[in-house]
């Protein structure tokens, strides 16, 4: 039998560095020995590596290291002219967790001759481990008592990581984190919150998938026992044959899923998905017997011996579901299939729907949380079932009350029409009789095999688009990719002409087919949820509703076969790719080359329609799938594998992260290589080899920061009809420039959770093709087959003009912009014939390096790389003796509308709306030695500027940055010729970005993840403050470089490649106070906190966990931060009350802010108080906080002699207060506090207060407080003598009377 998950890989010559971090933890192979990279008659050491994983989100790589040793004394030995391959012996096998660096610009941080290994495991030893583990066990259990050794656990197959933060981005990554304002939504089990024994989510913990073996164990090098097994499951023993054989039943055929950090779900040979609990005290216990034994959908229950066995087990299955393949269709793959983003909880009620399609609910109270799951069980026939599990768990104590599935809700085919339903008994002979590869036994009218029973299917899911792909191998055939019987198509008239064409459409599609090296599969989740919700639901009568594909991408045959499951990763979202495209990130068919293929979806939908309105998200009309797009792939990228020669022919092994797409792991001769994929938005070819040990880094070009969104808010009119006032988002996706409009949020605002939305664009209509696409398209019945000559393109960086009218799209990685007028496009959008005529537009430039809008008169200047001729002493000279070099030279252009008459337009003239003068070049200050780096617009154009010589490079690490306005005298006299711009103000630090408020007095610059804050009064130019914004994680990762920085009504929002952060500004109207910043993380993916809500001691917000791609800041919407991402658009919460009220004040609605102020709870008033003070709003703090500690309050009216509040305070409370302050600042020498209040109020002119407070020290009669009333009594004498004395001697009389003989000392101390 051979088993392709098996052997992943051959021979590998096995890196000393690699060697030398095995031996460290115990290897015996030696590393200084010429021999063990030679051939000899013993053999050849070299080193195989398996069941390669990335982290779903931290920097680390896990793998199987196997040192074997190839007998070449065994061929020799063997006959004259054999062909006879080596026979590898393993003589070590080592589990290696080892750390890189997402930045690989600082490769330099690690030590290469460690490896950067975490920690590794001699799977010599994981046996006994095991068998420990099973040694208490119950023979009732069914378990077979043999122990297991290397060789009986089989092959590793798969590796999972389950520490804390794989488990929250598995389990929880819709939900994000809950905001301490709502602290009862605490979700403890889920999170990982809790350390109790035996659970997942502590050190280093990893789910190992044998062949039929699942084990979950924990690694924590600090303890003296550093291996933990958490659970081994395995096959239970059963009689068989009227009692007289053993079998071995429920054998596990697919890796562990966690569901929650004590519950996982993995797949059966019976084909049932069984739910297992590793602690049994995390099951509530009012439930514990009722969950504590088999249950099943489609079967009797089992008998009561298995259920009280299950019972007396330290671990059980708590619940078993099997689909309607029945018991010979096993799963083989479990795919959780949550988005990134929340997408159920959208009402008031806090409800989850139990089932798409139905109209029951689950509903989460005061004692229960509801948590729904989407989960899809891929079964070794090509079938895959997608199921609904809703989770109930206990507040209080985080145990699991309930964990119910309902039937499968939809049901896809992954091989097309080949899919059938399993045999009702598999032929004994069928492993034995199998030839002809993946598809050589599906041509049969009967198979012989489940043609996955011996593969893993190769089954991604996006988190954030919402897409499953399924990937075919090589060689497949048309039935392998028509979906005919989902469609439920009438027959046809015999030859009738319909009945022709579907015949011809047949052939074409069979001659599309073939010659192909493979394809790939893609369901819209949220096109299946449409459909599933239009049907009734599924039950053991009804079947689930078998749901095509929404696209089919052909793959090149110069690609690797996709039967082996990390041959390929597909659907990778990365940035230089549309949001709408199909992806591939795959291996040449020799291994030298890492492939991105990739096909547009959007301009497929629009050419094969006669609509202008694109889809954005896949509609189905009345309940009905869309036609299957058929697409051929597009090569996108390449990147070179080193090879350790060219005789080499090792297959390497892809592991990447939907989650984080930018880098990949790739097996090489000479172990894992970290790839870098993508810069900003532009291509990578970087190569991180610091995990083999190696120095010689391929790095990457300096780091990009991308000069602005994806996504454009339109505010020159309405889109999406006449009258419609919503606002609009433009956007540009395979050369044709879209507009939507923005529906409201599904949610209000005083109800939403603080969750991450998904930002649904309406029905997008191309306002504008950039350049003309001749597609040919081909309807079929059922498909729509498109063929497009235009290369995938990467969407453009859109920026606005200050006065709207202007958009400029900017290739950064073509060096080529394009400027349209925004009123022209919107023209096309309300249909109004007047403008037909008039192209957007407006220029178009090449080589270009950078972009910068000035002013708000449509001014503009781009840096362009031009030619230009220097002497010897490295001044321009005269071209006719000079060297000709490539320089960057800032031009600056004017643009002008073009005015057309009425009947102009009518008689079909085609006009640009503006025309482009160019008015020159800049004089950069500091002659030809200082280079222009960078262009920054705003007021006054900024120019960020490297320093060179004649004969060296510019220094781009360190510069300057100049500002560049227009003098005085050209502004008065409308001079926009380049030679009127002078320098103003200071210079400063050349930044990454730089930002300007809509009232041009306020620039935030930003430099690596440090922000700086300016206040422009020309001709000042002063610093307000910085802060440093985007930090690393807790992993102490490299620092995030900001790339997005953008100021709304007063509030800073800043962005990091995946976080978004607010920066709140002090108060500005006074000049000689310190401007203070706040800075809080609105959204990260950068580590996961260590709990699910704050402190409740602690108001500072808490972030939303979501996986950000790249998120630009566009405006508010609904309530929330919208943000344009490579994946689309996202509404971040700003439910948090300090961050409205932050963002109402400094939008100078204070009375909605007040609000806001009244609903905090009283005991983070102290908090709010500080942080409205730093806003210069002590006034709503002292008038509108009535929960204020004494202290504070006292402090904030002497501080800003809020007399009155003072005094009311004294009038109404005064013997509270002086109980309470009686005891403060009582030091030798000092005023008390009671002293300070009294003399602070005798300052304002207030004795009646005093005298008030003078009585009300007398009545409470302390020493410490007679003292106090004496001080204050003397002092109103001085300023009233018939009061003062009278009070005096009450004071004297009183004291007499408590202490008669003291009273000489008593008065001797007040004098």
């Amino acid at each position: 039998m051979q088993n392709h998950d098996m052997t992943m890989g051959t021979s590998l010559p096995l890196h000393p560095s690699l060697a030398a971090a095995l031996t460290a933890h115990g290897s015996d192979i030696d590393v200084g020995s010429p021999s063990s990279q030679q051939q000899t008659g013993i053999g050849r050491k070299t080193s195989i590596l398996h069941a390669l994983s990335i982290h779903p989100s931290l920097s680390r790589v896990a793998y199987l290291a196997e040192d074997v040793a190839s007998d070449f004394g065994a061929r020799n030995k063997s006959k004259a002219g054999s062909t006879t391959s080596l026979q590898p012996t393993v003589k070590n096998s080592r589990l290696v967790i080892q750390k890189f660096d997402c930045n690989v610009e600082n490769v330099s941080s690690f030590v290469p001759s460690q490896g950067n290994v975490i920690v590794t495991l001699n799977m010599n030893d994981l046996p006994q481990h095991i068998n420990r583990f099973r040694q208490h066990k119950s023979k009732n259990t069914k378990i077979s008592n043999q122990p297991f050794t290397l060789a009986t656990l089989g092959a590793l197959k798969s590796i999972t990581f389950l520490d804390r933060d794989a488990l929250f981005w598995q389990t929880r990554r819709k939900y994000g984190t809950q905001s301490n304002s709502n602290v009862s939504d605490a979700v403890l089990d889920v999170n990982a919150n809790k350390s109790y024994k035996g659970m997942m989510g502590q050190c280093q913990c990893l789910g190992l998938q044998f062949t039929s073996v699942l084990v979950i164990l924990q690694i924590d090098d600090t303890n003296s026992h550093p291996v933990t097994i958490l659970c081994c499951l395995e096959g239970q023993r059963a009689l068989h044959n009227n009692g007289k054989d053993y079998v071995t039943q429920h054998v596990p055929s697919s890796a562990a899923l966690p569901v929650t950090n004590s519950i996982i779900v993995y797949g059966c040979s019976d084909g049932a998905m069984r739910f297992h609990s590793l602690v049994p005290s995390m099951i509530y216990k009012s439930k514990s017997d009722a969950f504590s034994f088999f249950e099943s959908s489609s079967s009797s229950p089992t008998d009561e011996s298995e259920a009280k066995a299950a019972k007396n087990s330290r671990q059980a299955t708590i619940k078993s579901v099997r689909g309607p393949n029945g018991r010979n269709d096993p799963v083989v793959k479990i795919v959780n299939v949550d988005p990134a983003y929340n997408e159920n909880y959208h009402n008031e009620q806090d409800t989850v729907p139990a089932h798409i399609g139905g109209s029951t609910v689950t509903v989460s109270n005061a004692t229960v949380l509801v948590l729904s799951s989407r989960l899809l069980t891929v079964c070794a026939s090509g079938v895959a079932f997608l199921w609904q599990v809703d989770i109930s768990i206990d507040r209080a104590s985080g145990t699991l009350r309930d964990l119910n599935v309902l039937p499968p809700l939809a049901r896809l085919d992954g091989l097309g029409s080949l899919t059938v339903s399993p045999r009702k008994s598999p032929s004994p002979t069928s492993r034995s009789t199998r030839v002809g590869g993946f598809w050589g036994s599906m041509t049969t009218k009967e198979p012989i095999v489940a043609p996955y029973a011996n593969i893993t299917p190769v089954v991604f899911y996006d988190p954030h688009r919402d897409q499953l792909i399924w990937t075919l191998p090589y060689a497949a055939p048309a039935s392998a990719i028509v979906h005919q019987r989902e469609f439920k198509l009438n027959s046809l008239p015999p030859n009738s002409p319909a009945a022709k064409k579907d015949v011809e459409d047949r052939a074409f599609v069979d001659k599309w087919a073939m010659y192909n090296g493979g394809f790939v599969k893609m369901w819209s989740m949220s096109l299946v949820d449409t459909i599933v919700k239009s049907t009734p639901g599924s039950s053991s009568h009804r079947p689930p509703p078998i749901i095509p594909p929404y696209a089919t991408m052909k793959l090149p045959l110069s690609l690797m076969c996709a039967s082996k499951p990390l041959s390929m990763v597909p659907g990778l979202a990365c940035a230089p790719l549309p949001a709408s495209s199909l992806s591939c990130l795959c291996l040449s068919k020799d291994g030298t080359e890492l492939i991105v293929v990739s096909a547009p979806l959007t301009s497929s939908v629009a050419a094969a329609s006669d609509d202008q309105r694109v889809p954005q998200s896949p509609k189905a009309a009345a309940g009905k799938p869309p036609k299957t797009i058929f697409i051929e792939s597009q090569t996108c990228h390449t990147i070179p594998l080193s090879r350790s020669s060219e005789a080499s022919t090792t297959p390497a092994l892809l592991s990447a992260s939907h989650l984080s797409p930018d880098s990949v792991a790739v097996t090489t001769d000479n172990g894992v290589a970290m790839v870098k994929l993508v810069n900003g938005n532009c291509w990578e070819y970087a190569i991180d080899y610091t995990l083999m040990g190696k120095i010689n880094v391929l790095k990457p070009s300096a780091s990009a920061v991308p000069a602005g969104p994806i996504h454009t808010i339109i505010s020159g009119g309405p889109v999406g009809g006449v009258g419609n006032n919503r606002p609009g988002v433009l956007f540009v996706e395979n050369h044709s420039v879209l507009a939507s409009r923005l529906g409201s949020s599904r949610s209000s605002i005083e109800n939403r959770r603080p969750t991450v939305e998904k930002v649904d664009l309406a029905d997008a209509m191309v306002l504008y093709q950039l350049e003309k696409a001749s597609y040919t398209t081909r309807d079929t019945r059922i498909s729509k087959i498109v063929s497009s000559p235009l290369p995938v393109t990467s969407p453009p960086r859109l920026i606005p003009s200050p006065s709207g009218r202007y958009l400029c799209l900017l290739w950064e990685g073509k060096k080529k912009y394009d400027i349209l007028h925004a009123g022209s496009l919107l023209v096309r959008e309300t249909g109004d014939v007047r403008g037909q005529g008039v192209s957007p537009s407006c220029d178009s430039g090449d080589n270009v390096l950078s972009f910068a809008w000035i002013g708000d008169d449509d001014q503009f200047a781009v840096l362009r790389q031009v030619e230009v001729d220097f002497g010897q002493d490295g001044e321009v000279a005269d071209p006719d003796t000079t060297d000709t070099k490539s320089r960057p030279r800032v031009e600056l252009f004017k643009l002008a509308e073009v005015e057309v008459g009425a009947a102009e337009l009518a008689g079909g003239a085609g006009v640009a709306a503006a025309t482009t003068v160019s008015v020159g070049s800049l004089t950069v200050r500091g002659g030809d030695r200082v280079v222009p780096q960078v262009l920054f617009g705003g007021p006054a154009l900024c120019v960020g500027c490297s320093i060179t010589s004649a004969n060296t490079m510019p220094d781009t690490e360190e510069g300057m940055a100049y500002f560049y306005s227009r003098k005085s005298g050209a502004i008065m006299e409308n001079d926009d010729r380049a030679s009127t711009y002078m320098t103003v103000g200071t210079s400063i630090p050349c930044p990454d970005l730089l930002a300007w408020d809509d009232d041009g007095l306020l620039c935030a610059v930003a430099i690596g993840s440090r922000v700086a804050i300016y206040l422009s009064d020309p001709p000042k130019f002063t610093l307000l403050g910085s802060v440093n914004v985007v930090g690393g994680s807790l992993l102490g990762e490299a620092e995030q470089p900001i790339i997005s920085l953008k100021f709304i009504h007063g509030v800073l929002y800043c962005s990091g490649p995946s976080s978004v952060h607010v920066v709140f500004l002090g108060n500005l109207a006074e000049d000689d106070t310190v401007c203070e910043l706040d800075t809080y993380t609105i959204a990260s993916s950068r580590s996961v906190p260590l709990q699910g809500t704050d402190s409740p001691d602690n108001f500072t917000p808490t972030p939303v966990i979501a996986s950000l791609a790249q998120p630009h800041i566009l405006t508010y919407h609904s309530g929330g931060l919208l943000v344009s991402s490579d994946v689309g658009l996202r509404l971040l919460p700003l439910s948090h009350p300090l961050i409205r009220i932050g963002t109402l004040l400094a939008a100078n609605l204070t009375e909605k802010a007040r609000k806001w102020i009244f609903d905090t709870p009283k005991a983070h008033h102290d908090f709010l108080a500080q942080f409205l003070i730093r806003r210069g709003r002590a006034d709503l703090a002292i008038r509108d906080l009535n929960g204020l500690s004494l202290e504070v309050l006292i402090d904030l009216c002497i501080k800003y002699e809020r007399t009155s509040e003072l005094e009311n305070l004294i009038n109404t409370h005064g013997g509270q207060v002086v109980k309470e302050i009686s005891s403060w600042a009582r030091e030798e020498g000092g005023y008390s506090a009671i002293s300070a209040i009294g003399l602070y109020m005798l300052g304002k002119n207030k004795i009646d207060c005093v005298t008030r407070l003078v009585g009300q020290l007398i009545n409470c009669g302390t020493d410490e407080v007679l003292v106090d009333a004496i001080k204050l009594a003397t002092l109103i004498g001085a300023l009233d003598q018939n009061g003062g004395g009278t009070l005096v001697r009450s004071v004297i009389d009183y004291v007499n009377q408590k202490h008669p003989a003291n009273q000489v000392t008593l008065v001797s101390s007040v004098n």
